[in-house]
């Protein structure tokens, strides 16, 4: 049992070369052109990686083991009009442009968990009113009271769940986006 444990603990050295004294993943991608790499559809200025290119960088942070840096090396069979420091200056614009997408879409949802808060704010008042001035209501007061505190309570932990979940894994996915490239290489085979 102690084997299987430690050969899940170590199972990344199964799919990357793994430096442990400096904390290095090394892992690899192959293309047959950069252009494979680029969203063929957006006419853009400066090439926009795919949503699969960034998917996969997304993923290798997750397959690399926690604490280690990813060195990222990318072989083309044709480089086309492209070279290294061409397509290095490509990948940081495009992940500064992530960056920037991502902080929209933060703000628009924080937006949107503010006004819960506040709906839930009406909605616990709503509750505190009809316990406190309709006295003999029955069944009718109780539904109400119902239906005001689920509304209350679920829009709380709505609004808890996007300014605290999903806030955290952005700014997970940001910060390794920014800090966990020790190195990305893109060359000829």
């Amino acid at each position: 049992m102690k084997k299987q444990f430690k050969e899940f603990l170590d199972i990344e050295n199964d799919f990357y070369e793994l430096d442990k004294d400096n904390k290095l993943a090394y892992m690899k991608l192959e293309f047959e052109r950069p252009s494979e790499i680029f969203d063929k559809n957006t006419i853009s200025k400066t090439p926009i990686l795919s949503s699969d290119y960034i998917r996969w960088v997304s993923d290798s942070f997750e397959r690399a083991p926690r604490g280690y840096k990813i060195n990222l090396e990318i072989l083309f069979n044709d480089l086309e009009e492209y070279d290294n420091e061409k397509l290095n200056d490509i990948f940081k614009r495009n992940m500064v442009l992530e960056f920037k997408k991502s902080e929209r879409k933060a703000n628009s949802k924080n937006f949107i968990a503010y006004s819960l808060i506040i709906i839930g704010i009406i909605f616990f008042v709503i509750m505190i009113l009809i316990n406190n001035l309709w006295k003999n209501g029955g069944i009718l007061k109780d539904i109400f009271k119902y239906v005001s505190d689920i509304a209350t309570t679920v829009t709380f932990w709505e609004a808890m769940t996007i300014l605290v979940v999903e806030n955290k894994e952005r700014r997970s996915y940001m910060k390794n986006l920014y800090s966990r490239f020790d190195n990305i290489e893109f060359k000829k085979k």
